[in-house]
């Protein structure tokens, strides 16, 4: 944030930050950092920064590797922390999800509620046997 600087009674407008020689050579510069709104919980667990009140280190909260399963519930990464590692989220198997192996006129549904989204989306084939008895000989069919 640029400011006006006074020196010697020469102002100066809109200084972003102000140079001083160092003995031996080079310079040591000089930020305003008054307006800094970053909290420790903002900045990466170990990092230093500089806010309003001077130097301070991180201490943002920190996820590790993690592998995430596919499940019937929502699973969720809170806000407000640092992925340390891979997130990997495993793939959804649908080798058995076939038309054939559900009941005609049955539609399973893997994935989020639009249609454009899902995983699977499949409508049954197989067929159920009829069983029926014949009420005179008493004997069963299969069909």
């Amino acid at each position: 944030m640029a400011k006006n600087v006074v020196i010697r009674d020469n102002t100066y407008n809109s200084v972003p930050y102000v140079e001083i020689p160092q003995v031996g050579g080079g310079k040591a510069e000089f930020y305003d950092v008054s307006g800094a709104n970053a909290a420790a919980a903002d900045v990466r667990n170990g990092k230093k920064f500089f806010g309003a009140s001077g130097e301070a280190t991180g201490a943002m909260t920190e996820k590790a590797a993690a592998t995430i399963s596919p499940s019937t519930s929502q699973q969720k990464i809170n806000a407000g922390q640092y992925l340390a590692g891979d997130q990997t989220i495993e793939a959804v198997t649908t080798t058995g999800l076939q038309a054939s192996n559900i009941v005609a006129g049955v539609t399973v549904k893997v994935g989020t509620a639009s249609d454009d989204d899902r995983i699977a989306n499949v409508t049954g084939t197989a067929q159920i046997p009829v069983i029926s008895q014949d009420s005179t000989t008493k004997v069963l069919s299969i069909s």
